[in-house]
């Protein structure tokens, strides 16, 4: 089995670079509040970017390069790096990032599977962004809604 800082190796190899733009760190649990399907995560001064070594592809990734399923574990979370970085630069657009990261996957012969997968996650994501901002300005036209009790 792989460490974690053997997988990141491996995925940057992928990428054919010798290191990461940003510092990378290991996390086993995501933070309080975020998704629960959430494979990393950027934070800013310093820029750094978050790994959760619990997912499944991470742990596939672990495995090792003779194990099967470990190439495309590699692969996937190289594919979470470039995205991550993609933040660092770029700032929160989803849209942006996950196109980056699908763009990285399919130069890497990701299977459909994988870039199915990225899609799906990529189309819920924004999904959730436009509720989100419709609810805003739902709320910002019509104003608060206070609730208490009858006058």
């Amino acid at each position: 089995m792989l460490t974690a800082a053997a997988v990141v190796v491996c995925a940057l190899d992928l990428l054919a670079r010798s290191q990461a733009s940003v510092p990378i760190r290991f996390l086993e649990t995501p933070p309080r509040g975020a998704s629960r399907n959430v494979e990393a995560f950027v934070t800013r001064h310093p820029d750094t970017i978050y790994l959760i070594t619990t997912t499944d592809a991470f742990q596939s990734a672990r495995r090792g390069p003779y194990e099967r399923g470990s190439n495309e574990g590699c692969r996937h979370i190289a594919g979470v790096i470039v995205h991550e970085e993609w933040h660092l630069r770029n700032g929160d657009d989803e849209e942006g990032a996950y196109l980056a990261q699908l763009t990285a996957l399919a130069s890497l012969g990701a299977s459909n599977a994988m870039l199915g997968g990225v899609r799906r996650s990529m189309m819920f994501v924004l999904d959730q962004q436009k509720r989100r901002r419709r609810d805003l300005v739902a709320l910002q036209t019509t104003g608060p809604v206070l609730i208490g009790p009858p006058d």
